[in-house]
């Protein structure tokens, strides 16, 4: 069995801890990632050549800085020149790659998620990443239904790491054939809305919460666990 440390992570867009984008705090980011030992680092509130961050490519960056050989951004929309969305780092060889937008109607920022096959040595591994819509109740669950038919459609064993902004009782109500890392960790202010999950391939186990708000690194704190292939 293939044993690997999995972190799911909204940054922020890498201003939050002067209230804007600074490099300092993208470092801050990379290094806390870094510390925290994951293998595979999925990224939510990345920008890549937005006018906001100075044209940075955010996740290149934190790649180089925390030591993953391999990464793919994920586009959610265009934004100020460049493109907003999400990132998978691995320090495994990405073998296969997709982003897929969302067919929304009510969620007018529009959403996506995407995923990647890696090569871990002892098998594949599919990790799917993930921002569901903060608009209205109704967007999320909107982009919540199609992430659930995307991954119910997979055909295969998958991980899906993401801000799903809402409750772990609703996504465990909404999303089928999945099961939930994140039941009790708060990881946004009070509430769980960071989660990972998984299905029946996968055990998922030492969960926990890495901070990253007390010095205003994110807003939100890292998700982490270990993840065994079974």
């Amino acid at each position: 069995m293939k044993t690997f440390r999995l972190a799911s992570f909204n940054i922020g867009a890498s201003a939050k801890m002067y209230g804007r984008y600074d490099k300092t705090d993208l470092f801050a980011i990379a290094d806390l990632i870094k510390r925290c030992g994951a293998d595979v680092a999925a990224l939510q509130e990345v920008d890549r050549g937005c006018a906001r961050s100075g044209g940075v490519d955010m996740a290149s960056v934190i790649a180089r800085r925390a030591g993953y050989r391999f990464r793919h951004f994920i586009t959610i929309r265009p934004f100020q020149g460049g493109k907003y969305g999400t990132a998978i780092l691995s320090r495994f060889p990405i073998t296969g790659r997709k982003t897929i937008n969302y067919d929304v109607r009510i969620a007018k920022q529009g959403t996506s998620c995407g995923y990647v096959t890696l090569d871990t040595g002892d098998g594949e591994v599919t990790v799917f990443n993930t921002h569901l819509s903060c608009e209205s109740e109704e967007a999320n669950l909107e982009t919540m239904r199609c992430l659930d038919g995307i991954l119910s459609g997979y055909g295969g064993e998958l991980l899906c790491c993401g801000d799903f902004n809402t409750l772990p009782d609703v996504v465990a109500g909404h999303m089928h054939g999945v099961r939930l890392a994140n039941t009790s960790f708060c990881t946004y202010e009070d509430r769980g809305i960071d989660n990972i999950l998984y299905t029946g391939g996968f055990e998922v186990t030492d969960v926990s919460t890495v901070d990253a708000t007390s010095e205003k690194i994110s807003d939100h704190n890292m998700l982490i666990c270990t993840v065994t292939v079974k």
